[in-house]
Formats: C-alpha cells, structure tokens, sequence
C-alpha cells in the first residue's frame, strides 16, 4: 500500500517527496521536530507539541507558517490515507534551502514534513518488568542553549544510544556538569520517595517534556505530592520508584540502574497509579 506524507503544503505519496540537497536540516541539523501518538485516530495533545514547537522555532527564527488547525486537519488525512489509527506522528521543521552557511535569515522558506506511520509500541513486558538504565559518562553543558529545544541533530543521542547498548540498558540518564540530574536521551526521568513525585527542574538544562507535563498534572489532580528539584544519582539510586517518560513511550517504570535494584515491586505503587491515570486520560 502507497504511504503518503505531508510535504511543503501538499499530501503526497512518499516515494514523490523530495527535499532539496541544499536544505539546511540536512546539511546542518538546523531544525527541530516533534514526535507524538495517535490513539484510535486521535493525535493526543497536538496543540501542546506544536505550542512547544512554535516556541522553539520563535527562538531559532526557523519560520512555522501553518496554523495549528492546517496541521490537525492534515494529519487527520494522513491518519486516513494511511490507515493508521494507533499511529506514530512526527513533524519535521527545518530552516529550509538557502542562506549564508551557519548564518539565519530570515527569508529562508522552511521545510515541512509531516508523517503518520503505524505505532511499533514498546514491548509490554517492560512496563510490566521496567526498562534497566545505565548513567553516561557524557556529561550535559548547563549553558548550551540547545537542550531545551527539539533539535534534528541527534549525534549526541545516537551516540548515548550507543553507549547505553553496549552496556546492555534500555536508556542512559544524563548528568549535567553540575553533577545534577537532567534526563535520559529520550525521555524525562522521575523518582517517588515517600509518596512525592519529583521529577529535576528545567534549570537543569533539558527538554520541557509534554508528557512530563502531563504527569505532574495527573499527580496535581490525584492528589499526589509533586515538584521539580534537583537531585544527584545517589538519590535515584535510594529512591522507592523511578520511572521515565515520553509521548511514545508513555509512561515506563525503572527496575535497575547500572547495578542497583529500584523499588521492592515493579511498577511501584505511585507508578502503577499514574500508568492508570494516564491510559484513563488517553
């Protein structure tokens, strides 16, 4: 069956979409992106990825030229056409072709891409088992400007990725150069002690997550004690529960970090609480 994208304003099949060989996400990673879920043909919290979005191509004066309404509704299409209910969603924004090397414009037309491929989930058996977690030995600038954003150039995750792998975990937590911790490479990390959620501040220099979000609203709702810190890796090691998050994955708990075993159930008590709040919320 013919898969068809979102391109630079037209729907067409992905065989006919072509992106110049001058545009700038290619050559420098100068873009960002977001990436969320569809369920049962629903994107779930699009207005909040594209709030985020906007946010992020205001700073890097990447131009965004299409209403969130144009979005929803070609997405939507793209969740027909591709017949994709339980879809993974990524929207491509790059600064597009042309320009003084490193140097912006501001005249630059963008490059937008939009895809709707079927979900590949996680295994379940993590969320009933929890993902393992290694800590890199990379650590995270507080003052790189870059972290906060959803940047195309993904090097460093790749390479984290790698690290993690060789090692034999799931996700590597990053520590920031203040010996902080910042998050994973693809998620945001949480810890529960004493019936608190805590989850590290944004002063930490990391990615403001939607479903970080969304979790703190959950626990706000619910009741549960909740706030961002800063906190070391010793303290995730004595926490009672640890769990990571992200739109795709939603809501995953941790059972080890490098050689230390977190929590007396897997998910923990507060976790498998949010994991239920959450999937009610979808």
């Amino acid at each position: 069956m013919t898969k068809f994208i979102f391109l630079n304003g037209k729907i067409i099949p992905d065989i006919e979409g072509n992106i110049s060989s001058g545009d700038r996400g290619f050559l420098y990673g100068d873009g960002i992106y977001e990436t969320l879920r569809a369920y049962n043909g629903k994107p779930f919290k699009l207005a909040e990825h594209l709030e985020r979005m906007r946010y992020s191509a205001k700073q890097l004066r990447i131009s965004f030229e299409y209403t969130n309404a144009d979005i929803d509704k070609w997405i939507n299409e793209l969740i027909e056409k591709n017949r994709s209910q339980d879809a993974y969603i990524r929207i491509t924004l790059s600064r597009g072709t042309g320009g003084v090397r490193l140097q912006m414009d501001d005249n630059i037309k963008p490059t937008t891409l939009i895809q709707v491929k079927p979900l590949t989930p996680y295994d379940r058996k993590l969320y009933e088992e929890g993902m393992s977690l290694t800590v890199s030995n990379c650590r995270r600038s507080t003052s790189n400007p870059i972290y906060c954003h959803k940047s195309t150039n993904l090097l460093t995750s790749i390479l984290l990725k790698e690290e993690a792998k060789k090692r034999s975990a799931h996700e590597a937590i990053i520590v920031n150069t203040d010996e902080y911790v910042a998050e994973c490479v693809v998620s945001n990390i949480f810890m529960v002690n004493d019936g608190c959620v805590v989850t590290p501040s944004l002063d930490t220099n990391i990615l403001p997550g939607i479903t970080r979000r969304t979790v703190l609203d959950i626990c706000k709702e619910s009741g549960i004690p909740a706030g961002e810190k800063l906190f070391k890796i010793e303290d995730l090691l004595n926490a009672d529960e640890v769990f990571i998050t992200n739109a795709l994955m939603e809501i995953m708990p941790v059972s080890r970090i490098e050689d230390s075993n977190i929590g007396k159930t897997i998910p923990g008590k507060i976790t498998q609480q949010l994991m239920s709040a959450y999937k009610r919320l979808i």
